[in-house]
């Protein structure tokens, strides 16, 4: 299956996502490489800043983050 989605709900969260297996179309292709280049770096910066003083991190554009960002917009907008 080349598309697949999932998902659940809890008492305080939905959860759905999409996993998308198809293949790149060629003029996307170039893009979505440096696209995963520049994650691959991110990681192995993260992972070497946590090994050097053992601070943990999350990943620029993970879940976590992108969380933190969507709760501090959200609660901007409700404050304003």
């Amino acid at each position: 299956m080349k598309l697949q989605t999932f998902g659940g709900s809890f008492p305080q969260v939905a959860v759905a996502g999409v996993v998308d297996r198809r293949e790149v179309p060629e003029e996307f292709a170039a893009a979505v490489e440096e696209y995963e280049l520049q994650r691959g770096r991110a990681a192995a910066e993260v992972i070497g800043r946590t090994w050097q003083d053992g601070k943990p991190r999350a990943l620029p554009g993970s879940v976590f983050v992108v969380a933190q960002e969507f709760r501090a917009a959200y609660a901007e907008g409700v404050a304003g």
